[in-house]
């Protein structure tokens, strides 16, 4: 396969840290037991509120598997990462080998940028989003984002032209999560990050129904990133079966019905999570309430996007005059291409079909380093497959979030590398091609994988569930 150039620079709008141990240590120390019955963490294990244990992303949780969280790194791929669910147990330098350090050091990180044809990335915190909405003590909660958001300033300062971070908001409190929002904007952070579920039963939607639940309210939230110019990051992850803090019969997501009913959390739920977010606010006229607001859509894939605003709109007209809020003016579709902008990954072919649709909104994300992260060099090669334009490359691949936040571009990497030597052990070559087609069809391929050793019922378990506590 030849080696592709560029004369652009990629923008990854949507990759991760593995959330260091190191950010405790941001914690002032007349806290840290307040902050340690909040949430806390070690490599082997992590703890929510102080009794109920969560994953919280360290590699001892995951033993004798590779951590899921630092995987999908440079040339890596889907089919290899298939393989090495079928390979545990992995001995010690198996799973370091596999253990990306950029995932949590930001000179590897930038090594890795390289390697995956990446000159400038927006992280994002990985279990943090997923637990702390749980959290019932607001004052740990505020300590703890502050310290993380402290400890990111001091990560990207280590290339500021290349490494900018989305920052964490307390959102247990409206009060003390706008305070936090214009501190963010201090620290240089480009995005505040929330979650669109209902953790804590008042946030993030009942702002969208003109009704408040608790008060105060998070109207001073909204206007806190409107004054600031800060970017709302609306991040879906996992629905995971805790114990809602309401009590029982309480959900958090929409999302969590998918689990419910048998579906694996890291498949549908994630959009299903962000469906109910997006029509509950543009059909309650959210973005003309705060027109000023930018909202990014993370993590939940785009496809689907044409045809949802499609139907927002075609609701919006028809109960026209049963709507009884009177700022809501513009149509869904309208409100969203002007204020908004949605992530999308490297795989996904409808994206590329309809890139006229997406031209102005589209933001590629890497997902680095999780289970489907992919490099810029994938994204071009399926964007000149579907016969996107150049042009339009270079705004779906950096200019358009570049545009968004309000950063000058910085080109770093011109050429793809060559391939990574790997050791003996590490799945390759044709060997690896035969493998994935037979257990892309398990059920259909019972008889091989049986030559191959394996049980086609177990080996589709694992396929489909090893690591769907992780994005």
């Amino acid at each position: 396969m030849a080696r592709l150039q560029k004369s652009f620079a990629v923008f990854d709008c949507d990759a991760h840290v593995n959330d260091p141990e190191q950010i405790w240590e941001y914690v002032p120390s007349s806290k840290a037991d307040l902050v340690k019955s909040t949430y806390w963490r070690d490599d082997n294990e992590a703890w929510l509120n102080g009794t109920m244990k969560v994953i919280g992303g360290g590699s001892g949780e995951f033993a004798p598997l590779y951590n899921p969280a630092c995987v999908g790194g440079p040339q890596m791929s889907k089919k290899v990462l298939r393989k090495l669910m079928l390979m545990s147990p992995l001995d010690n330098e198996q799973r370091d080998y596999l253990l990306h350090r950029g995932a949590f050091d930001p000179e590897a990180r930038c090594r890795d940028l390289d390697l995956m044809g990446i000159d400038q990335v927006l992280v994002i915190p990985t279990d943090f989003i997923a637990n702390l909405p749980y959290a019932t003590n607001s004052e740990g909660v505020d300590v703890l984002c502050r310290a993380y958001n402290d400890w990111l300033k001091d990560w990207c300062s280590a290339e500021p032209d290349r490494l900018f971070g989305a920052a964490l908001l307390p959102l247990q409190d409206p009060v003390r999560a706008a305070a936090e929002v214009k501190r963010a904007a201090e620290l240089g952070h480009r995005v505040a990050l929330i979650r669109p579920m209902d953790a804590r039963g008042a946030y993030p939607n009942d702002i969208s129904t003109g009704g408040w639940v608790a008060q105060p309210n998070f109207d001073m939230v909204f206007k806190a990133l409107e004054e600031t110019g800060v970017v709302l990051g609306m991040h879906t992850f996992p629905a995971r079966r805790y114990p809602h803090p309401l009590g029982p019969g309480h959900i958090s997501s929409p999302g969590e019905l998918c689990t419910m009913a048998g579906c694996d959390s890291q498949t549908i739920s994630f959009v299903n999570e962000m469906l109910d977010w997006l029509a509950q606010v543009l059909l309650a006229g959210f973005l003309d309430r705060y027109p000023r607001l930018k909202m990014a859509i993370f993590e939940s894939n785009s496809q689907w996007l044409p045809y949802h605003l499609d139907t927002c709109d075609r609701l919006f007209k028809l109960y026209a005059k049963e709507r009884a809020i009177p700022y809501a003016r513009r149509l869904p579709s309208e409100a969203f291409n002007e204020q908004c902008v949605i992530s999308f990954e490297s795989d996904e072919g409808p994206v590329f079909r309809q890139w006229r649709y997406f031209e102005d909104i589209g933001i590629w994300a890497s997902d680095a380093y999780h289970h489907d992260g992919a490099d810029a060099w994938s994204a071009i090669r399926n964007m000149t497959t579907h016969s996107v334009p150049d042009p339009v490359q270079e705004k779906l691949l950096g200019g358009n979030a570049r545009h968004f936040y309000g950063i000058e571009p910085t080109l770093f990497v011109t050429e793809e590398p060559r391939p990574i030597d790997r050791p003996a052990w590490f799945p390759a070559g044709p060997e690896l091609e035969e493998w994935a087609s037979i257990v892309a069809r398990p059920r259909r391929n019972a008889a091989r994988l049986r030559e191959l050793g394996l049980d086609p019922e177990s080996a589709l378990a694992r396929l489909t569930g090893s690591a769907r506590e992780v994005q």
